[in-house]
């Protein structure tokens, strides 16, 4: 072979060897990206079901998203959001960034009266298995 093919060759194989390493960090973004987007749509239907089996499926979407007046806090019991922020996570995953949008519908569900014990069996039934990925709050511990 002349000295023009061997470098033709090792071209090549640098190329091949390029496109392979690159197709692997793209089908890991894909799944990383899969992963998350999995993730939140868990927890946005979990609260949504755990909303429907407390409340009602009339009443569930309102009181999760009610806002109270000006000057009123968030939550009439800090200590009551912290442990439904421990009891939801503990049946169905960690919030993460993404699920401290639904911080006023747990809090709305302490307003509401809803005792722990209650808001287990509601969070047991609504997600049925804890997710064991990386989102999971065996992985990343507790948020509150």
């Amino acid at each position: 072979m002349e000295d023009s093919d061997m470098h033709n060759l090792r071209t090549e194989t640098l190329k091949q060897q390029y496109h392979l390493v690159s197709s692997f960090h793209k089908l890991n973004a894909q799944k990383d990206l899969l992963e998350v987007m999995f993730h939140r749509l868990h927890i946005d239907n979990s609260i949504e079901l755990v909303g429907k089996l407390l409340f009602g499926s009339g009443k569930a979407s309102e009181l999760l998203k009610s806002v109270r007046t000006a000057g009123q806090p968030l939550v009439d019991d800090w200590s009551c959001l912290k442990s439904m922020v421990r009891t939801f996570e503990s049946h169905c995953g960690s919030l993460s960034q993404y699920g401290m949008k639904h911080m006023r519908s747990l809090a709305n569900i302490c307003n509401a009266g809803v005792s722990k014990e209650t808001m287990a069996k509601v969070a047991a039934q609504a997600c049925t298995a804890v997710p064991s990925n990386r989102w999971s709050s065996l992985h990343r511990g507790f948020t509150a």
